[in-house]
């Protein structure tokens, strides 16, 4: 796919970058200059305040950062000045240089910040440390989202515990491309960033307690020797009595499976497996000698209805994805995740400046599907929501069977590449020819136009605070696998096949779009 620039190309250092998507053996060739964020600390440790996103710019160099409009947006705002930008140099934002430069004595690079929360500069901002995207845009092409996550399969070791998230793959929307710091402060300044390796061994699958006639965990090893876990932790998040220990003796099978039905307590009697069904996070961590070596990985999964697991699944370009299985596999590999009743049937996350981007879902099942509803639990009313957009149905909605319904963001930018205009859903039913009975609701937010989770969420129970079942999800990405077309080509994704998981990029494919018409 080839990026055009336009009358500002010579404000722009060029570079000529090829990338080949291995399975299909496109090769996409730009020209720009490209930033990156190769470093992030969202959620520093204890009572350390200091963020920082660290940056550069891939080619030749930038005459002027504020001629080619180079700025942070989304998770937080900031407008660089008019200095240059060597190749491959790294410069650091902050939320606090005086802190910073406390924290960091030795640093030596350019520092800027701080930065803020909202594009009017008005407050300083800080990141999220539930995660968020962090948008690197530059006048043209060449733009960067780093999108960063607290919840596995995201390393925990990040997540105020010390380590930054370093970029060491080529998909940012994926965790797989992040890994944490084993520096405790992160490397701020530095491309020499060592990290924990991944782990082979990944907790698989969870019968949770009370699902079945009893609950069990089971490991998969990747690897391709066989792995001792014993004395490994297993670490459910939430939980008062968090922290249970893998039997010693206890090996995993080489691109093989290991089943528990115990796990150990600190003494070493057994104990029952009382993951919950609620849902939850749940780490597997791995130690030597007693000793935790900062390895691990975790899995996160929502409410999994009674005779189901949770478990992940991989898919075709090497991501894995985690939810309710269709059917519990304990021992072999995982079914499809179980998905349903509202899918997401279109996304056009990417439409060239004086297009309106949209989200189209559909119901999939033989009922209405009521979108608010009396939870007894929390003597209140419950509503869906809809992840990485921040929209929930506020209002009592219905969606009958085979019915679709858009959802709009409340602006977007003009021709010109910058000016935003407000979004009229009347206007926009009558030049899209949208049907009368689609119903149209809109958001504040707005779809990452480099990749972001998107996830259906349904109130499933109410324990202390509010747990969701996650009816379907899209991990999309402008990146590797999926349809390059949909990238700011004016076309939009379109699902294939509402079997399978809305995360495997085969399963979309780019066309037209069509708003509103299933």
């Amino acid at each position: 796919m080839i990026h055009k620039l336009g009358l500002f190309l010579g404000m722009l250092a060029l570079l000529s970058l090829s990338a080949c998507d291995s399975g299909e053996g496109k090769t996409r060739t730009v020209a720009y200059t490209a930033m990156v964020c190769t470093e992030i600390m969202y959620h520093p440790a204890g009572t350390d305040s200091v963020e920082f996103v660290e940056v550069k710019a891939t080619g030749a160099p930038i005459s002027s950062m504020s001629d080619v409009n180079l700025r942070l947006d989304g998770a937080v705002y900031y407008e660089f000045p008019d200095e240059a930008l060597d190749t491959n140099e790294y410069i650091i934002v902050t939320n606090d240089t005086v802190a910073f430069h406390t924290k960091y004595p030795n640093f030596t690079g350019r520092l800027f910040g701080p930065w803020f929360s909202d594009e009017n500069m008005t407050k300083v901002g800080k990141l999220s440390n539930d995660g968020d995207v962090i948008e690197i845009k530059i006048k043209g092409d060449g733009d960067f989202d780093a999108r960063f996550d607290d919840d596995p399969p995201w390393p925990s070791a990040a997540d105020g515990n010390g380590s930054s998230l370093v970029y060491v793959g080529s998909n940012p929307a994926y965790a797989e491309s992040w890994a944490a710091s084993r520096t405790i402060g992160g490397n701020p300044g530095s491309g020499d960033d060592p990290t924990y390796a991944a782990s082979s061994v990944r907790i698989n699958e969870i019968m949770p307690y009370g699902n079945s006639g009893a609950s069990w965990i089971e490991f998969y090893n990747s690897g391709t020797t066989d792995a001792d876990i014993g004395g490994w932790e297993v670490v459910r998040v939430d939980a008062t009595d968090s922290v249970r220990y893998v039997p010693s003796g206890t090996t995993v099978p080489a691109d093989g499976y290991t089943v528990l039905h115990t796990l150990n307590t600190a003494d070493g009697s057994a104990d029952s497996i009382y993951c919950t069904a609620r849902g939850e996070k749940v780490y597997l961590r791995e130690a030597v000698s007693g000793a935790l070596t900062g390895v691990g990985i975790g899995i996160e999964y929502s409410a999994v209805p009674t005779g189901h697991s949770a478990g992940v699944i991989e898919l075709s370009d090497g991501s894995v994805e985690q939810g309710t299985l269709v059917t519990p596999t304990p021992g072999a590999k995982n079914s499809k995740i179980a998905l349903g009743p509202i899918y997401v049937s279109e996304l056009y996350y990417n439409p060239p400046d004086g297009d309106i981007e949209f989200l189209e879902l559909v119901n999939k099942s033989d009922s209405t599907v009521t979108f608010k509803f009396f939870m007894e639990n929390a003597n209140n009313y419950a509503v869906w929501k809809i992840f990485g957009i921040g929209f929930t149905f506020d209002d009592v909605v219905t969606l009958a069977p085979g019915r679709a319904m858009l959802l709009l963001p409340s602006s977007y930018t003009d021709v010109d590449g910058y000016t935003s205009v407000s979004v009229d859903t009347a206007e926009y039913r009558t030049s899209r020819s949208v049907p009368d009975s689609v119903q149209i609701f809109q958001y504040t937010g707005k779809l990452s136009n480099r990749g972001e989770l998107v996830s259906v969420e349904e109130p499933a129970d109410y324990v202390s605070k509010l747990y969701y079942r996650v009816s379907d999800a899209v991990l999309y990405s402008d990146d590797g696998l999926w349809p390059a077309e949909a990238d700011g080509d004016g076309y939009s994704l379109n699902r294939i096949d509402y079997t399978e998981s809305g995360y495997e990029p085969s399963n979309w494919e780019a066309a037209e779009p069509t708003p509103g018409k299933i």
